[in-house]
C-alpha cells in the first residue's frame, strides 16, 4: 500500500517538476530561514524576528532529539522508490525537519499577523507544499511528514507561553549575554548536523547582537519601500559573501560554521542596523512622547 502510495505521487515526475520541489524543499531548509528573519529584523518587527528565532533553533534542537529517540530509516533505496536530493537527507527519517520547520516557521508568522488572511493562506501553501516535496523527493515517509507537522505545532503553541514568562523577566545585559551563548551551546548537544551548526552559530550572534542593540542602538526598523529594499540589498549581500569567503573550511570542518555565522548572527542583529543607520537607511522617529517611554524603557524588554 505505501509503495503504491509513493509510486501515485511520483508518477508525473520529469524534470521540471524535479527542479521545482527541489526548490520548494531548499526553501524549507535552514540557510533560508536565517535570510528571512533577517529581512523582518530589518525592515519589519525586530522583536518579533528576535522571538522567531529563539523558536526555530528551539524547534529544530527538539527536531534533531526525536530523529535520534526514534531512529527510524529514511525510505531512501526501497524498491520502487524513486529517491533524489539526497544532500538534504541526512540523518534519521522521522520526524521531517523540513516539515516541522515550516509548520514552526509559517505558523508563527501567521500567529503575528492573523488579521491579515493573505499571511493564513501563504504559510498554509508553504506548509503543505514543503511537506509533499518531502514525500515527491522520495526522502521521507507519510508519517514522518505529519509528525513533523504535529510537533511543529506543539512548539509553537508551548513558545506561547514560554514567552509570557521568560522573555519578560527582569534579566541584566550581562545575564542576557551569558545566556545567548549557554542556551544554544547546550542545544547543540542533539543538534550537531551541518544545519544545527550554522543555526545555533547565528543564533548565538544574532541574539547577543539583538540584546545589544536593544541597549545602546534602539534601531527603527520601519520605512519606507526604496530604505527597506537598500537594507536588504546590502544586508544580505554582505552577510552571504561573509559566508561563501569560509565556505571551502566549512566544507571540511562543520565546527567552522559555529565562529562564522555566530559573526553573521551579530552582524544582523547589530552591525547593519548600525550601517543602516549611519546611511540613513532607518525608519521615521515615534511621537516625542513614545519614544521618550521606548528609549527609557528598552533594556528591560525583548
Amino acid at each position: 500500500m505505501m509503495l503504491a502510495f509513493y509510486q501515485a505521487i511520483q508518477s508525473f515526475h520529469n524534470p521540471s517538476m524535479d527542479a521545482f520541489f527541489i526548490l520548494l524543499s531548499f526553501l524549507g531548509s535552514e540557510p533560508t530561514y536565517i535570510l528571512l528573519i533577517a529581512v523582518l529584523f530589518w525592515n519589519v518587527d525586530k522583536r518579533f524576528g528576535f522571538r522567531l528565532a529563539v523558536l526555530f533553533l528551539i524547534s529544530m534542537a527538539f527536531n534533531g532529539f526525536l530523529k535520534g529517540f526514534f531512529h527510524t530509516q529514511r525510505p531512501i533505496g526501497q524498491p520502487g522508490i524513486r529517491s533524489i536530493y539526497l544532500s538534504s537527507a541526512t540523518g534519521n527519517s522521522f520526524p521531517s525537519g523540513h516539515s516541522q520547520g515550516a509548520a514552526t516557521f509559517y505558523s508563527y508568522l501567521w500567529l503575528r499577523w492573523r488579521r491579515q488572511k493573505r499571511w493564513l493562506g501563504i504559510g498554509f501553501l508553504m506548509i503543505v507544499g514543503i511537506g509533499f516535496s518531502r514525500l515527491y523527493l522520495g526522502v521521507h515517509w507519510p508519517g514522518d511528514i505529519l509528525g513533523g507537522f504535529l510537533f511543529g505545532a506543539i512548539m509553537v503553541l508551548g513558545f506561547q507561553r514560554l514567552d509570557e514568562t521568560l522573555f519578560k523577566l527582569p534579566f541584566s545585559l550581562s545575564t542576557k549575554l551569558l545566556l545567548s551563548i549557554a542556551l544554544p551551546l547546550l542545544l547543540l548537544l542533539v543538534y550537531h548536523t551541518r544545519e544545527g551548526w550554522q543555526m545555533v552559530g547565528f543564533v548565538i550572534g544574532f541574539t547577543s547582537g539583538y540584546f545589544l542593540e536593544d541597549s545602546l542602538l534602539d534601531y527603527r526598523e520601519r520605512t519606507r519601500f526604496a530604505p527597506s529594499l537598500y537594507k536588504t540589498l546590502v544586508g544580505l549581500t554582505l552577510l552571504g559573501l561573509w559566508v561563501w569567503l569560509w565556505h571551502p573550511l566549512t566544507q571540511h570542518y562543520l565546527w567552522v560554521y559555529l565562529p562564522v555565522l555566530t559573526l553573521g548572527g551579530l552582524w544582523t542583529s547589530f552591525g547593519a542596523p548600525y550601517l543602516f543607520r549611519r546611511l540613513g537607511w532607518e525608519g521615521p522617529l515615534q511621537e516625542k512622547g513614545a519614544t521618550a517611554t521606548r528609549i527609557a524603557g528598552r533594556t528591560d524588554q525583548t
